[in-house]
């Protein structure tokens, strides 16, 4: 993740003093060079056997590993979404929307799928096992990818670029967004993860972490002293990066903690 990412700083005053435009032709030369450590992704990389599903078709499909020990990154070797599209299922309800979904979300086991653009990331429950499950995930998208059927049944359900600079976007939002989509998305998507922007207001950057990084023990980590560090050293106008978190976690959230206060109370 972006915690593993080591960056020389530049003394504060000085940043501050330089144009923007200046801060990023700086941060693409520093960063050229600061790619993030893959020991641990290569160490964890496993290669699929060859899997042959027709007498005249075949499919490589690679595994690797991510931070989260619950979740996989999948490369089937051919596009999965483009133009910078991503699509995450956290229920089975909202698999209906693509052929895919539903057939990783008919294993069991499996607890949200997330697809990026040329893989697919598998989260499990946390009792389920890899060795019995990985079997039927390979089976799943191998048979999709051979059925020739669209990825998704309503286009529009495909995350919009939450990224794009728009013309009433401000200076500083610009800024965000394009250190977001060109410096910390491809890093956070190499771990089978991905982050969308949901807003800057008074100085604090409110991002969701989605894929392998929303279950993640380590996202906490990521989110402040990967991303926020980042954007607070080239963009001096931001104070804090948040976490916001969807509706459905928000739901669960509040109900684990009517939860809790009701079993201490009657303790």
């Amino acid at each position: 993740m972006l915690s593993r990412v080591t960056l020389r700083a530049l003394p504060a005053a000085a940043v501050r003093a330089t144009p923007p435009a200046m801060r990023f032709r700086a941060l693409s030369s520093m960063m050229r060079a600061a790619t993030p450590s893959s020991q641990m992704r290569v160490a964890a990389s496993r290669r699929a056997p060859l899997f042959r599903y027709d007498s005249r078709r075949t499919m490589f499909i690679q595994t690797e590993g991510t931070p989260n020990v619950h979740a996989l990154k999948f490369r089937p070797g051919v596009p999965v979404l483009t133009n910078g599209q991503t699509a995450e299922f956290l229920t089975p309800r909202e698999a209906m929307a693509s052929p895919l979904a539903k057939k990783l979300f008919a294993i069991d086991g499996v607890e949200s799928c997330y697809f990026g653009p040329d893989f697919v990331t598998v989260v499990k429950e946390e009792d389920a096992v890899w060795q019995v499950m990985k079997p039927d995930i390979y089976g799943s998208i191998m048979d999709f990818f051979a059925s020739g059927e669209a990825i998704m049944t309503d286009a529009a359900t495909l995350e919009a670029s939450d990224t794009a600079i728009l013309p009433e976007d401000s200076e500083t939002v610009a800024a965000i967004k394009e250190l977001l989509d060109t410096r910390i998305r491809p890093t956070v998507q190499e771990d089978g993860g991905d982050i969308e922007y949901r807003g800057f207001e008074d100085g604090i950057v409110k991002l969701r972490l989605r894929g392998s990084c929303r279950t993640c023990d380590s996202s906490v980590v990521t989110l402040k002293h990967g991303i926020e560090s980042m954007l607070k050293h080239y963009v001096p106008e931001v104070v804090s990066v948040v976490q916001e978190q969807d509706e459905t976690e928000a739901i669960n959230n509040r109900e684990f903690q009517r939860l809790e206060e009701k079993l201490t109370s009657s303790a």
